[in-house]
Protein backbone atom coordinates (compact mmCIF):
# COMPACT_ATOMS: atom_id res chain seq x y z
CA UNK A 1 0.00 0.00 0.00
CA UNK A 2 1.67 3.20 -1.19
CA UNK A 3 0.22 5.96 0.99
CA UNK A 4 2.41 8.62 -0.58
CA UNK A 5 1.06 8.15 -4.09
CA UNK A 6 -1.16 10.98 -5.28
CA UNK A 7 -4.79 10.10 -6.06
CA UNK A 8 -5.55 9.64 -9.72
CA UNK A 9 -8.09 11.90 -11.40
CA UNK A 10 -10.53 9.88 -13.48
CA UNK A 11 -11.46 11.33 -16.88
CA UNK A 12 -14.47 13.59 -16.57
CA UNK A 13 -14.30 13.76 -12.80
CA UNK A 14 -14.12 17.06 -11.00
CA UNK A 15 -12.23 17.66 -7.79
CA UNK A 16 -15.50 17.35 -5.87
CA UNK A 17 -15.82 13.71 -6.94
CA UNK A 18 -12.47 12.76 -5.46
CA UNK A 19 -12.24 11.22 -2.01
CA UNK A 20 -10.84 13.27 0.84
CA UNK A 21 -10.03 13.28 4.53
CA UNK A 22 -10.77 16.19 6.84
CA UNK A 23 -9.14 16.72 10.24
CA UNK A 24 -9.90 19.50 12.68
CA UNK A 25 -10.30 20.29 16.34
CA UNK A 26 -11.43 23.25 18.35
CA UNK A 27 -11.05 24.04 22.02
CA UNK A 28 -13.97 26.26 23.02
CA UNK A 29 -16.78 26.25 25.54
CA UNK A 30 -19.71 24.18 24.25
CA UNK A 31 -22.88 24.96 26.25
CA UNK A 32 -24.83 21.93 24.96
CA UNK A 33 -22.55 19.13 23.78
CA UNK A 34 -25.49 16.79 23.22
CA UNK A 35 -27.23 19.20 20.87
CA UNK A 36 -24.04 19.85 18.91
CA UNK A 37 -23.38 16.12 18.63
CA UNK A 38 -26.93 15.59 17.39
CA UNK A 39 -26.33 18.19 14.70
CA UNK A 40 -23.13 16.42 13.65
CA UNK A 41 -24.99 13.14 13.35
CA UNK A 42 -27.72 14.57 11.13
CA UNK A 43 -25.49 16.85 9.07
CA UNK A 44 -22.69 14.34 8.41
CA UNK A 45 -25.13 11.60 7.44
CA UNK A 46 -26.85 13.96 5.00
CA UNK A 47 -23.47 14.36 3.27
CA UNK A 48 -22.62 10.63 3.44
CA UNK A 49 -19.55 11.35 5.57
CA UNK A 50 -17.84 8.66 7.62
CA UNK A 51 -15.34 8.84 10.45
CA UNK A 52 -15.28 9.93 14.07
CA UNK A 53 -16.47 13.02 15.91
CA UNK A 54 -15.97 13.63 19.62
CA UNK A 55 -17.84 16.47 21.30
CA UNK A 56 -17.19 17.62 24.85
CA UNK A 57 -17.96 20.65 26.99
CA UNK A 58 -14.49 21.91 26.10
CA UNK A 59 -14.65 21.52 22.33
CA UNK A 60 -14.74 19.25 19.27
CA UNK A 61 -12.35 16.85 17.55
CA UNK A 62 -13.22 15.36 14.17
CA UNK A 63 -11.73 13.04 11.56
CA UNK A 64 -14.05 12.65 8.58
CA UNK A 65 -13.92 11.05 5.17
CA UNK A 66 -16.05 11.46 2.06
CA UNK A 67 -16.23 13.17 -1.29
CA UNK A 68 -14.34 16.45 -1.47
CA UNK A 69 -17.48 18.37 -2.40
CA UNK A 70 -19.29 17.02 0.67
CA UNK A 71 -16.36 17.79 2.96
CA UNK A 72 -16.18 21.32 1.59
CA UNK A 73 -19.90 21.76 2.33
CA UNK A 74 -19.26 20.54 5.86
CA UNK A 75 -16.44 23.05 6.32
CA UNK A 76 -18.67 25.85 5.05
CA UNK A 77 -21.45 24.87 7.45
CA UNK A 78 -19.19 24.64 10.50
CA UNK A 79 -17.38 27.85 9.58
CA UNK A 80 -20.70 29.70 9.79
CA UNK A 81 -20.79 28.91 13.51
CA UNK A 82 -18.89 31.34 15.74
CA UNK A 83 -17.76 28.36 17.79
CA UNK A 84 -15.36 27.42 14.98
CA UNK A 85 -13.85 30.86 14.36
CA UNK A 86 -10.14 30.42 13.67
CA UNK A 87 -10.37 26.65 13.24
CA UNK A 88 -7.74 25.05 11.02
CA UNK A 89 -9.70 22.71 8.74
CA UNK A 90 -7.09 20.35 7.31
CA UNK A 91 -8.52 18.89 4.10
CA UNK A 92 -6.56 16.56 1.82
CA UNK A 93 -7.61 14.61 -1.26
CA UNK A 94 -6.61 10.95 -1.43
CA UNK A 95 -7.53 7.64 -2.96
CA UNK A 96 -10.76 5.92 -2.03
CA UNK A 97 -10.39 3.36 0.79
CA UNK A 98 -9.49 0.06 -0.87
CA UNK A 99 -8.61 -2.10 2.14
CA UNK A 100 -11.86 -2.76 4.00
CA UNK A 101 -10.06 -4.19 7.03
CA UNK A 102 -7.99 -1.04 7.48
CA UNK A 103 -10.95 1.25 6.80
CA UNK A 104 -13.12 -0.64 9.30
CA UNK A 105 -10.43 -0.63 11.98
CA UNK A 106 -9.94 3.11 11.55
CA UNK A 107 -13.65 3.81 11.68
CA UNK A 108 -13.87 4.81 8.03
CA UNK A 109 -16.76 2.54 7.06
CA UNK A 110 -19.34 4.29 9.25
CA UNK A 111 -20.01 7.46 11.22
CA UNK A 112 -19.36 7.55 14.97
CA UNK A 113 -20.40 10.63 16.95
CA UNK A 114 -19.93 10.56 20.71
CA UNK A 115 -20.25 12.94 23.61
CA UNK A 116 -17.29 12.82 26.02
CA UNK A 117 -16.56 14.52 29.32
CA UNK A 118 -13.44 16.15 27.89
CA UNK A 119 -11.54 15.97 24.61
CA UNK A 120 -8.17 15.18 26.13
CA UNK A 121 -7.17 13.69 29.45
CA UNK A 122 -3.54 14.40 30.25
CA UNK A 123 -2.54 14.19 33.89
CA UNK A 124 0.01 11.96 35.62
CA UNK A 125 -1.99 12.09 38.86
CA UNK A 126 -5.75 11.39 38.54
CA UNK A 127 -6.41 13.50 41.64
CA UNK A 128 -4.62 16.55 40.23
CA UNK A 129 -6.37 19.28 38.27
CA UNK A 130 -5.70 19.12 34.52
CA UNK A 131 -3.64 21.92 32.95
CA UNK A 132 -5.48 24.93 31.59
CA UNK A 133 -5.67 24.80 27.81
CA UNK A 134 -5.38 28.59 27.81
CA UNK A 135 -1.77 28.05 28.95
CA UNK A 136 -0.84 26.04 25.86
CA UNK A 137 2.40 26.84 24.06
CA UNK A 138 2.60 29.47 21.33
CA UNK A 139 1.60 28.33 17.85
CA UNK A 140 4.35 28.47 15.23
CA UNK A 141 3.13 28.14 11.61
CA UNK A 142 5.10 25.67 9.50
CA UNK A 143 7.28 28.34 7.88
CA UNK A 144 8.22 29.88 11.22
CA UNK A 145 8.81 26.48 12.84
CA UNK A 146 11.13 25.64 9.95
CA UNK A 147 12.88 29.00 10.27
CA UNK A 148 13.59 28.37 13.94
CA UNK A 149 15.09 24.98 13.12
CA UNK A 150 17.17 26.50 10.33
CA UNK A 151 18.51 29.15 12.66
CA UNK A 152 19.45 26.71 15.39
CA UNK A 153 20.91 24.19 12.94
CA UNK A 154 23.12 26.92 11.51
CA UNK A 155 21.89 26.41 7.96
CA UNK A 156 20.52 29.94 7.63
CA UNK A 157 22.16 33.20 8.61
CA UNK A 158 19.13 35.43 8.34
CA UNK A 159 16.33 33.33 9.84
CA UNK A 160 14.23 35.13 12.40
CA UNK A 161 13.55 32.95 15.43
CA UNK A 162 11.92 33.52 18.83
CA UNK A 163 14.47 31.30 20.57
CA UNK A 164 18.20 31.30 21.32
CA UNK A 165 20.70 28.96 19.73
CA UNK A 166 21.95 26.01 21.80
CA UNK A 167 18.95 26.32 24.10
CA UNK A 168 16.43 24.47 21.96
CA UNK A 169 15.02 21.00 22.39
CA UNK A 170 12.48 19.38 20.06
CA UNK A 171 9.88 17.07 21.64
CA UNK A 172 7.81 14.55 19.67
CA UNK A 173 4.39 14.19 21.35
CA UNK A 174 3.39 11.06 19.42
CA UNK A 175 3.41 7.35 20.17
CA UNK A 176 6.42 5.17 19.46
CA UNK A 177 4.85 3.29 16.55
CA UNK A 178 4.31 6.67 14.87
CA UNK A 179 7.83 7.96 15.44
CA UNK A 180 9.35 4.77 14.11
CA UNK A 181 8.29 5.60 10.55
CA UNK A 182 8.82 9.37 10.56
CA UNK A 183 10.31 12.15 12.66
CA UNK A 184 12.09 15.49 12.57
CA UNK A 185 15.85 15.23 12.24
CA UNK A 186 17.67 18.54 12.60
CA UNK A 187 21.48 18.89 12.72
CA UNK A 188 22.79 20.29 16.01
CA UNK A 189 19.35 20.15 17.63
CA UNK A 190 18.49 17.74 20.42
CA UNK A 191 15.30 15.83 19.68
CA UNK A 192 13.53 13.86 22.41
CA UNK A 193 11.34 10.88 21.55
CA UNK A 194 9.38 9.79 24.65
CA UNK A 195 8.85 6.32 23.11
CA UNK A 196 5.41 5.99 24.67
CA UNK A 197 2.75 3.41 23.87
CA UNK A 198 -0.15 5.83 24.22
CA UNK A 199 -0.71 9.53 24.80
CA UNK A 200 -1.76 9.08 28.42
CA UNK A 201 1.82 7.95 29.16
CA UNK A 202 3.25 11.32 28.11
CA UNK A 203 2.82 13.27 31.39
CA UNK A 204 4.78 10.63 33.31
CA UNK A 205 7.59 10.92 30.76
CA UNK A 206 7.54 14.71 31.12
CA UNK A 207 7.68 14.40 34.91
CA UNK A 208 10.71 12.11 34.62
CA UNK A 209 12.57 14.40 32.20
CA UNK A 210 11.95 17.85 33.66
CA UNK A 211 15.67 18.57 33.99
CA UNK A 212 16.16 18.00 30.26
CA UNK A 213 13.42 20.54 29.61
CA UNK A 214 14.03 23.13 32.30
CA UNK A 215 15.28 26.46 30.99
CA UNK A 216 15.04 25.37 27.37
CA UNK A 217 12.98 26.65 24.48
CA UNK A 218 10.82 23.62 23.76
CA UNK A 219 9.50 23.00 20.24
CA UNK A 220 6.75 20.37 20.19
CA UNK A 221 5.07 18.63 17.28
CA UNK A 222 2.50 15.92 16.60
CA UNK A 223 0.31 14.75 13.71
CA UNK A 224 -2.20 17.58 13.46
CA UNK A 225 -1.69 19.72 16.54
CA UNK A 226 -4.23 18.60 19.14
CA UNK A 227 -1.86 16.52 21.24
CA UNK A 228 0.58 19.41 21.57
CA UNK A 229 -2.13 21.72 22.90
CA UNK A 230 -2.61 19.94 26.20
CA UNK A 231 0.95 18.58 26.41
CA UNK A 232 2.47 22.05 26.04
CA UNK A 233 0.05 23.38 28.66
CA UNK A 234 1.15 20.57 30.98
CA UNK A 235 4.82 21.50 30.57
CA UNK A 236 4.14 25.20 31.13
CA UNK A 237 2.12 24.39 34.26
CA UNK A 238 5.41 23.40 35.91
CA UNK A 239 6.17 27.09 36.34
CA UNK A 240 9.52 28.87 36.31
CA UNK A 241 11.94 27.49 33.76
CA UNK A 242 9.18 26.05 31.59
CA UNK A 243 7.72 29.21 30.06
CA UNK A 244 9.17 28.96 26.55
CA UNK A 245 7.09 26.26 24.91
CA UNK A 246 6.15 26.39 21.23
CA UNK A 247 4.07 24.04 19.10
CA UNK A 248 3.95 23.35 15.37
CA UNK A 249 0.60 24.79 14.28
CA UNK A 250 -1.32 22.30 12.18
CA UNK A 251 1.20 19.59 13.02
CA UNK A 252 3.23 17.52 10.61
CA UNK A 253 0.41 17.63 8.08
CA UNK A 254 0.69 21.39 7.59
CA UNK A 255 4.49 21.19 7.63
CA UNK A 256 4.57 18.67 4.77
CA UNK A 257 2.08 20.76 2.82
CA UNK A 258 4.43 23.73 3.19
CA UNK A 259 7.57 21.68 2.51
CA UNK A 260 6.60 18.89 0.06
CA UNK A 261 10.21 17.69 -0.07
CA UNK A 262 9.97 16.94 3.66
CA UNK A 263 12.09 19.79 4.96
CA UNK A 264 13.54 18.59 8.26
CA UNK A 265 10.95 15.81 8.52
CA UNK A 266 12.16 12.40 7.41
CA UNK A 267 10.04 9.37 6.60
CA UNK A 268 6.25 9.26 6.75
CA UNK A 269 3.60 10.89 8.88
CA UNK A 270 1.44 8.22 10.54
CA UNK A 271 -2.25 9.14 10.25
CA UNK A 272 -5.31 7.68 11.97
CA UNK A 273 -7.40 6.94 8.90
CA UNK A 274 -7.37 4.56 5.95
CA UNK A 275 -4.31 6.24 4.39
CA UNK A 276 -2.17 4.86 7.26
CA UNK A 277 0.72 7.19 6.47
CA UNK A 278 1.55 10.16 4.26
CA UNK A 279 5.06 10.84 3.03
CA UNK A 280 7.01 13.59 1.33
CA UNK A 281 8.50 13.59 -2.15
CA UNK A 282 11.71 12.06 -0.76
CA UNK A 283 10.04 8.70 -0.07
CA UNK A 284 12.75 7.62 2.35
CA UNK A 285 12.08 4.70 4.70
CA UNK A 286 12.94 5.08 8.39
CA UNK A 287 11.12 2.06 9.78
CA UNK A 288 12.50 -1.45 10.19
CA UNK A 289 10.96 -4.90 10.48
CA UNK A 290 10.62 -5.94 14.11
CA UNK A 291 11.98 -9.41 13.39
CA UNK A 292 14.65 -9.18 10.69
CA UNK A 293 15.54 -5.48 10.83
CA UNK A 294 15.10 -4.85 7.11
CA UNK A 295 13.85 -1.43 5.98
CA UNK A 296 10.08 -1.44 6.22
CA UNK A 297 7.43 1.14 7.15
CA UNK A 298 4.06 -0.27 6.03
CA UNK A 299 1.45 -0.80 8.77
CA UNK A 300 -1.28 -1.93 6.34
CA UNK A 301 -0.96 -5.57 7.46
CA UNK A 302 -2.07 -4.44 10.96
CA UNK A 303 0.40 -6.69 12.77
CA UNK A 304 0.21 -6.17 16.53
CA UNK A 305 2.13 -7.03 19.65
CA UNK A 306 0.66 -10.21 21.13
CA UNK A 307 0.76 -8.66 24.61
CA UNK A 308 -0.12 -4.95 24.47
CA UNK A 309 -1.76 -4.89 21.00
CA UNK A 310 0.39 -2.00 19.79
CA UNK A 311 1.00 -1.86 16.05
CA UNK A 312 4.35 -3.30 14.97
CA UNK A 313 6.24 -3.34 11.68
CA UNK A 314 6.65 -6.85 10.27
CA UNK A 315 7.76 -7.36 6.67
CA UNK A 316 5.85 -9.81 4.43
CA UNK A 317 8.59 -12.45 4.65
CA UNK A 318 8.53 -12.48 8.44
CA UNK A 319 4.73 -12.42 8.52
CA UNK A 320 4.81 -15.79 6.81
CA UNK A 321 7.15 -17.27 9.41
CA UNK A 322 5.57 -15.96 12.60
CA UNK A 323 2.12 -14.93 13.82
CA UNK A 324 3.06 -13.75 17.30
CA UNK A 325 5.08 -10.61 17.90
CA UNK A 326 6.49 -8.80 20.93
CA UNK A 327 6.88 -5.05 20.47
CA UNK A 328 10.04 -3.19 21.43
CA UNK A 329 8.45 -1.74 24.57
CA UNK A 330 7.34 -5.15 25.82
CA UNK A 331 10.81 -6.51 25.06
CA UNK A 332 12.42 -3.62 26.91
CA UNK A 333 10.20 -3.74 29.98
CA UNK A 334 9.45 -7.43 30.07
CA UNK A 335 6.28 -8.69 28.45
CA UNK A 336 4.81 -9.68 31.81
CA UNK A 337 4.51 -5.96 32.64
CA UNK A 338 2.41 -5.16 29.57
CA UNK A 339 -1.34 -5.34 29.92
CA UNK A 340 -3.40 -6.86 27.16
CA UNK A 341 -5.38 -4.23 25.27
CA UNK A 342 -8.03 -4.72 22.62
CA UNK A 343 -8.32 -1.04 21.64
CA UNK A 344 -7.48 -0.31 18.06
CA UNK A 345 -4.88 2.31 17.23
CA UNK A 346 -7.41 4.60 15.56
CA UNK A 347 -9.48 4.74 18.75
CA UNK A 348 -6.40 5.25 20.90
CA UNK A 349 -5.61 8.44 19.03
CA UNK A 350 -5.84 11.30 21.44
CA UNK A 351 -9.13 13.11 21.28
CA UNK A 352 -10.83 10.23 19.47
CA UNK A 353 -10.73 7.82 22.39
CA UNK A 354 -12.72 7.57 25.57
CA UNK A 355 -10.25 7.68 28.47
CA UNK A 356 -10.78 5.04 31.10
CA UNK A 357 -13.22 6.14 33.75
CA UNK A 358 -14.81 8.86 31.63
CA UNK A 359 -18.44 8.81 30.60
CA UNK A 360 -19.30 8.54 26.95
CA UNK A 361 -22.67 8.90 25.32
CA UNK A 362 -23.72 7.63 21.94
CA UNK A 363 -25.42 10.17 19.73
CA UNK A 364 -28.34 7.78 19.41
CA UNK A 365 -29.34 8.93 22.89
CA UNK A 366 -30.03 12.44 21.59
CA UNK A 367 -32.84 13.88 19.49
CA UNK A 368 -31.98 15.31 16.09
CA UNK A 369 -31.72 19.01 15.38
CA UNK A 370 -31.65 20.80 12.05
CA UNK A 371 -29.71 23.88 13.15
CA UNK A 372 -26.15 24.28 14.34
CA UNK A 373 -26.25 24.93 18.11
CA UNK A 374 -24.40 28.20 18.60
CA UNK A 375 -21.91 28.51 21.42
CA UNK A 376 -21.70 31.44 23.76
CA UNK A 377 -18.61 32.47 21.81
CA UNK A 378 -16.20 32.01 24.71
CA UNK A 379 -13.05 30.67 23.10
CA UNK A 380 -10.76 28.64 25.31
CA UNK A 381 -7.97 28.23 22.78
CA UNK A 382 -7.27 28.36 19.09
Amino acid sequence: MDATRQPEQRPGDGDGDRYGVLLYYKYAEVPDAGALAAFYEEHCRSLSLVGRVRVGPDGVNATLGGRMAALEKHIAEMSSNALFDGTDFKLASCEDPVDEKVARECGFTSLSVRVVKELVTLCSNPTSAPPEISSAGKHLPAAEFHSVLQNVAGTSSDAVAPVEKNEVVVVDARNVYETRIGKFNVPNVETLDPEIRQYSDLPSWIDEHTEKLRGKSILMYCTGGIRCEMASAYIRSKGEGFENVFQLYGGIQRYLEKFPDGGYFEGKNFVFDHRISVGSLKENILGACLLCGSSYDDYSSRCRCSHCRMLVLVCPTCQDSSKEYVCELCQKNGKEHCQISTKQDCEIQIGLSEPSGFEKTSISDHSMTSKVPWSNGKILST
